[in-house]
């Protein structure tokens, strides 16, 4: 029996120095950075890789991401068989935002950057910060992370108000998805008066003095600050007019002072799901407009035809009549209320 001693104890000592050096690499530090860390560099030049240029509300972005390093330009190192990938982000041009493409108390927001590296993600935080109060801040933003190995597949995910781009780290094509529309903004309409005005019955305009209404500009959008996206096969069609809201009008006892004023705006026969005023919307330090227009927001198809504005308005007037003679003439306000419609095609 003593014969078979020594190879069972050869295999138990074998078995526990396995495993002590096992446990014993677990212990020691290795070399290079851990994965999963993230490390923020200054981006005071370009980066070497793949660029896309990818749209938020507010702006154009180039957004570049690198082939995995071995370490970074400021010598951040990963260990054996680890890599880096590099994400940089620049702002090529802010939108031509028109004052209309945020209604009042609607913000503008940081887009959010998720590096995917096969089933792995990475929220880059650093990637934050375009925004401050109100202002598009145009410094550029770089960031690496460490991941383990090599990544077969690799791509950056641009989020935006729940709607995401996707960047293909590997090629540099962008899906765009429903953020397409951002890449397809038309020119605003130039101004453009409307019609000549309709009064309702025993109602008109002073002498020469014609009510007219002005459109000062049109324009559709698939994202507006504080409204959010557009609905699916939907746009969010902005029209910011004067409505020359007449301070008298001529009525069955002569010419009455308004008091009172209520206007509406329908497109194709549809009200629209907000109005506020133009000077409600602006930024801090805008100079605001001295006529003060009002902006209607409604909801259209995106292939919506040129179709009827119409704006209305319900007027409340009042007269002074003088009733009997001498010692029993008496004065006695009188009101009288009147409607007057105008529109125009957009």
């Amino acid at each position: 029996m003593r014969k078979f001693i020594w190879p069972v104890v050869l295999v138990l000592v074998t078995a526990l120095l396995i495993a002590g050096g096992i446990l014993l690499s677990r212990q020691q530090p290795q070399d290079g950075l851990e994965a999963g860390t993230l490390i923020s560099e200054t981006a005071s030049g370009a980066l070497v890789g793949r660029s896309t240029e990818v749209r938020v509300p507010w702006g154009s972005l180039q957004v570049t991401v690198t082939e995995p390093l071995d370490e970074t330009p400021d010598g951040e190192k990963v260990g054996p068989g680890a890599s880096l990938v590099g994400v940089q982000v620049s702002l090529r041009g802010p939108e031509d935002l028109l004052v209309t493409d945020r209604v009042p108390n609607g913000y503008l927001l940081d887009p959010t950057f998720t590096l995917v590296a096969d089933d792995e993600e990475y929220l880059l935080e650093g990637l934050a910060g375009w925004i401050n109060d109100e202002e598009i801040t145009p410094v550029s933003r770089r960031q690496y992370v460490a991941l383990k190995g090599v990544p077969e597949k690799l791509s950056l995910r641009v989020g935006y108000e729940g709607v995401e781009q996707v960047v293909d780290g590997l090629t540099g094509i962008l899906a765009r998805g429903k953020a397409l529309p951002l890449y397809e903004l038309g020119f605003p309409g130039g101004a453009q008066p409307c019609a000549e005005p309709l009064w309702s019955t025993g109602a008109g305009d002073v002498g020469e003095n014609v009510t007219t209404c002005l459109i000062t500009s049109s324009a559709m959008r698939p994202y507006v600050a504080g409204l959010g996206w557009a609905p699916e096969g939907s746009r969010w069609m902005l029209v910011t007019v004067l409505p020359g809201t007449p301070a008298e009008f001529e009525g069955p006892k002569g010419t009455y002072t308004v008091v009172d004023a209520t206007t509406t705006y329908l497109l194709d026969l549809q009200a629209p799901v907000k109005t506020f005023d133009y000077n409600d919307a602006l930024p801090p330090g805008v100079v605001p407009a001295e006529n003060d227009p009002q902006v209607a927001v409604f909801e259209v198809a995106e292939d919506r035809p040129t179709g009827q504005f119409e704006v209305r308005t319900e007027l409340v007037g009042e007269t002074e009549v003088t009733f009997g003679k001498g010692k029993k003439e008496r004065t006695k306000t009188k009101t009288f209320e009147a409607l007057v419609a105008q529109g125009a095609f957009l």
